[in-house]
């Protein structure tokens, strides 16, 4: 590809990010490789919003995070919107998305639904109740779109 790029790479772009989606546990053999960075550092919009990609940090090479598959180049806000996204290593509870944190009141902690907007994490609800959290944060979910 003789495409010229919106934005400069550093000198050890391409290495260091097979590196990172081999640590990510992508799999791919060393010509998909190939294949699939060009497809990456040449995308210009995300493959589910079409959002246009304007920096090189804009983009996420989405995969499945139980098979190491890669399915989409896409924005991060619809990346931290996958179903599978990996619980975050903090989330005790096994949900994503739910964690327990510390309280203030008598029980010692509580659960907290946290969401992703606008690439910020956002907490949605806190509850004692971890069955009544799942609940809600399940039906949150499916009424606002959540998942793509």
């Amino acid at each position: 590809m003789n495409k010229e790029l919106p934005f400069e790479l550093p000198k050890y772009y391409k290495s260091d990010k097979k590196g990172f989606w081999k640590r990510q546990g992508m799999v791919f053999t060393e010509e998909d490789f190939e294949y699939i960075y060009n497809e990456f550092i040449y995308a210009t919009n995300c493959d589910l919003c079409n959002k246009k990609f304007l920096k090189r940090h804009d983009r996420q090479l989405d995969h499945n995070h139980n098979t190491g598959e890669i399915r989409n180049i896409l924005c991060n806000k619809c990346n931290n919107k996958r179903k599978d996204r990996k619980i975050n290593s903090k989330n005790t509870s096994g949900y994503c998305g739910i964690s327990k944190t510390k309280s203030n009141a008598k029980q010692g902690y509580s659960w907290r639904f946290v969401v992703t907007l606008d690439g910020k994490p956002k907490t949605i609800k806190r509850s004692i109740y971890f069955d009544k959290l799942v609940e809600f944060a399940e039906k949150w979910k499916k009424e606002n779109n959540y998942y793509t």
